[in-house]
């Protein structure tokens, strides 16, 4: 058993961070120094008040509109994202009233980032398996430009604001998962002040206008974990399924930076024509990238029916987690 990925649809807000509008913030860099430093022209910034289920409303829309999905079939909801409206309730509860979806559903949030896409596929395929479920609507939208101070430009060089909406429902492929966790990487990649943790008193936020908390990245810490969890994650993935490299179609990670992904390719040796990557026009949008890469590969033709796909997620946490799909 398995799942299907019959429909993926996104939401982009409509305005555009370029790398010229860095470059006038940043007169120091210019727009070609800072995409020779992270690969990026372009990412998306949610609006003011707009928040993480506001995005994920907006693509599950454009999915209903698109493929003429009748809300009644769905009977599960996963909302993952780390921009959730309240501690309590859970935003996915809030998600469904507003989408007018059935009283007899179930739904659940997925507080999770970089390998919250991988985490979600799994939970769906377990309820598909108990029969706990047919038709899973699962959206992905994160804001992380919210809790990046003005003037990190690192971050605000790679971060984007995107949501996905997936309608999920039980295949005959045979489909197995990898995860990992290594919770003594936490604070290399976390939001500071967000929490119980930490809270963010009334002076921090007047000082940083970070009334959320403020994103912080250990860059090379990060990067040195993802250049040696995910070779392995490949490995112990392609091993649990029986296959080689050359019996994958196609390779679509976590878009986490194009020089990251370039060397992981490397290491796990994968042509280029089978290692996609789409991070130039859309950032790093946590756990909407694997679902924003598949949908911009289907719509170049490069992903097509029937190809066994390898997706990989890794980062914040530490947490990674694997999959191969029949798509």
């Amino acid at each position: 058993m398995s799942i299907k990925l019959n429909y993926i649809s996104t939401y982009f807000p409509s305005t555009i961070l370029t790398n010229k509008n860095l470059a006038d913030s940043f007169p120091e860099n210019t727009p070609e120094q800072i995409y020779k430093n992270t690969g990026i022209k372009q990412r998306y910034i949610s609006a003011p008040d707009e928040i993480a289920s506001d995005l994920a409303v907006k693509a599950a829309e454009n999915l209903f509109s698109e493929y003429k999905i009748n809300k009644e079939t769905i009977d599960f909801l996963i909302f993952c994202s780390e921009g959730f409206d309240y501690i309590a309730p859970a935003s996915s509860c809030i998600i469904q009233n507003r989408l007018g979806l059935p009283k007899n559903i179930g739904c659940l949030d997925l507080p999770y980032g970089c390998s919250g896409y991988i985490y979600g596929l799994g939970i769906a395929n377990g309820l598909l398996s108990a029969n706990m479920a047919k038709n899973i609507l699962f959206l992905t939208a994160d804001i992380p430009t919210k809790v990046i101070h003005q003037n990190d430009l690192e971050l605000r060089s790679i971060f984007s604001d995107i949501a996905t909406a997936n309608l999920i429902s039980k295949d005959n492929y045979s489909q197995q998962f990898v995860f990992g966790t290594d919770g003594s990487g936490h604070k290399n990649l976390l939001v500071d002040h967000s929490g119980f943790r930490n809270p963010n008193y009334e002076d921090k936020q007047l000082d940083l206008d970070l009334p959320n908390g403020q994103m912080k990245m250990n860059s090379t810490e990060i990067f040195l974990f993802a250049v040696k969890a995910v070779p392995k994650l490949v490995n112990e993935t392609l091993e649990k399924y029986g296959y080689s490299l050359h019996d994958v179609d196609l390779f679509v990670f976590h878009q986490a930076s194009y020089f990251m992904l370039d060397v992981i390719r490397r290491k796990i040796k994968v042509p280029k024509e089978k290692f996609f990557i789409n991070i130039e026009n859309v950032g790093n949008s946590v756990a909407s990238t694997i679902p924003v890469a598949l949908n911009e590969a289907e719509q170049k033709g490069i992903l097509k029916r029937g190809m066994k796909v390898m997706l990989a997620g890794f980062g914040i946490g530490y947490s990674w987690g694997a999959t191969i799909i029949e798509y």
